[in-house]
């Protein structure tokens, strides 16, 4: 297997170790290779990339957390130019067409569509009568998504600086972050039918609407205004390309390498100490595992500081799930599989029907999201031809598996897989009810759980999305590259939010903490090749 971790890595000096190789630390790696610097990144499973890893069964390959992608259409974003700096410009992207998102509601049909003109007219001739409602939510939700820009790029500033200016640049995104999701709305409409059809992508943040900070909604749904795509050849085709970017600049990654330990000495990160033992040092130390990992399990109990983990330990993990990865005979135009996402519900009570989900053991999800990565992907056929294949997730609490966690992944008994193929069972109906021409045409249909997740992730509780985005998330003000170790440095979606163009954007912003640089200039000027 290549790259694979070996003690003779142990030997060499570095100026970043980076523990983790998702997006945030694969970004982090590339933009501080790119500055001349050695880099390790350290990886415990045999594949890099985190959540934008793809796997295969047979023939089939299917992606495992990058579902689609905003703001990457417009080579002018913030967001494009940092993919296309991170990558050398190697990765391209497939525009999901006029809608990117269909949410179905008590077998009421809405579309997403991209633009925001387009969106609000679509919106207009659903609800007619609520016209200033809608209007005044996407006033808002453009105007606090500004706002987060500024939240944000203050997390960057060095300690004087935010002491003097910071609160002035969090303070106008933090009025509505501090609020619900579903208190901000219901200033604007008492109309619970548009509240909920407003609030039906709550899945990409993993939390309903009175449970979710507005400032998160008001992100993500800006992130896709303006339509969404998906990376061509795959999810798996990211970390690649960014990868390619780090070994050209010297840049080490490595396979099958766990780290159990952050090296502290007099309050300072000077290296890591592997699962097998070795110690590995660097000038900086760099954690891409989320948090509640860095704080509470790679840092000795005798170094741990009550100011990194009393409020963040108040923090819930976000939103575990399962995910039937489905595998079909034919292709997605003979099949007639759209290029959008489809949401589905029983009804308008988003909040009412998760409390009951919650509470009910092994119950099915009340909203399931179905993807078509097979459908999104243009070079699909040259590799797959005459196939096709589909996900089809739910939300699924931790706490129903939780009693299997200490067995081995694909050998955890019996009971553990009736478990899996009685949801698998349910989750096939939903499909076929859905979209009965993929009955008879199933190859292929394999479930994963949050242990999953949480066996490739290391998420504790299989979350999928870090730390839950709740109001009180956003408050805390320790959610930033640096730490209160001199040189230990957090990346990845708790600095930034959820999903792998934030954990990217919060790679390059740990980077511009590290260097005590900024690089959004040479990021926003850069050519691609071609």
């Amino acid at each position: 297997m290549k790259n694979l971790y070996s003690s003779e890595l142990s030997h060499i000096s570095y100026d970043a170790i980076i523990i983790g190789s998702g997006m945030g630390g694969l970004t982090t790696a590339a933009c501080l290779a790119k500055a001349g610097k050695k880099v390790l990144v350290l990886e415990k499973h045999y594949v890099s990339g985190g959540f934008t890893q793809t796997f295969k069964r047979k023939k089939f390959e299917w992606d495992v957390g990058v579902h689609y992608v905003g703001q990457v259409n417009n080579p002018k974003s913030l967001i494009r130019k940092a993919f296309d700096y991170i990558s050398d410009g190697k990765l391209t992207w497939d525009d999901m067409g006029e809608v990117y998102d269909q949410t179905t509601i008590d077998g009421d049909v809405y579309d997403f569509k991209k633009g925001i003109t387009q969106q609000i007219n679509q919106m207009l001739e659903y609800f007619p009568n609520d016209e200033k409602a809608i209007r005044a939510y996407y006033a808002l939700i453009l105007q606090v998504s500004k706002h987060a820009s500024l939240f944000f790029i203050e997390k960057t500033m060095p300690q004087w600086l935010s002491f003097l200016f910071g609160n002035q640049l969090r303070k106008r995104f933090l009025k509505y972050s501090k609020l619900t999701t579903h208190e901000v709305l219901s200033q604007l409409t008492q109309n619970q039918k548009l509240i909920a059809v407003l609030c039906s992508q709550c899945g990409n943040y993993g939390l309903t609407p009175k449970e979710s900070s507005f400032g998160i909604h008001a992100v993500v749904v800006a992130h896709y205004l303006e339509g969404a795509a998906y990376p061509s050849g795959g999810s798996a085709n990211i970390h690649k390309s960014v990868a390619s970017v780090i070994e050209k600049h010297q840049g080490i990654i490595a396979l099958k390498a766990g780290v159990k330990e952050i090296i502290i000495k007099n309050n300072t990160a000077i290296g890591v100490v592997m699962e097998n033992g070795d110690q590995i040092f660097a000038k900086t130390i760099v954690s891409n595992v989320g948090a509640h990992n860095t704080f509470n399990h790679l840092i000795a109990t005798k170094n741990q500081k009550s100011i990194n983990t009393d409020e963040l330990n108040k923090i819930a993990p976000s939103v575990a799930n399962v995910c039937l990865y489905v595998g079909l005979n034919g292709s997605d135009q003979e099949l007639q599989f759209p290029k959008h996402n489809l949401w589905l519900y029983n009804n308008y009570q988003l909040d009412d029907s998760n409390l009951n989900h919650q509470n009910i053991k092994h119950s099915i999800s009340p909203v399931i999201y179905i993807s078509f990565p097979s459908a999104k992907d243009s070079l699909w056929n040259e590799k797959c031809p005459g196939t096709s294949t589909i996900q089809v997730l739910g939300s699924y609490s931790y706490k129903w598996v939780h009693e299997w966690e200490g067995l081995q992944w694909q050998k955890r008994g019996d009971d553990y897989d009736a478990i899996k193929d009685s949801i698998k069972t349910q989750y096939l109906n939903k499909l076929y009810e859905v979209l009965p021409q993929v009955k008879g045409r199933v190859e292929i249909a394999e479930l994963s759980t949050p242990l999953s997740t949480k066996h490739f992730t290391s998420y504790e509780h299989g979350e999928i999305y870090g730390l839950a985005h709740s109001p009180k998330r956003f408050e805390l003000k320790q959610l930033r590259p640096k730490t209160n170790y001199k040189n230990l440095y957090l990346t990845g979606q708790d600095i930034i939010s959820v999903g792998v163009s934030s954990a990217m954007i919060a790679g390059v912003f740990t980077s511009i903490s590290i260097l005590n640089r900024n690089i959004l200039w040479r990021i926003m000027r850069y050519k691609t090749a071609n």
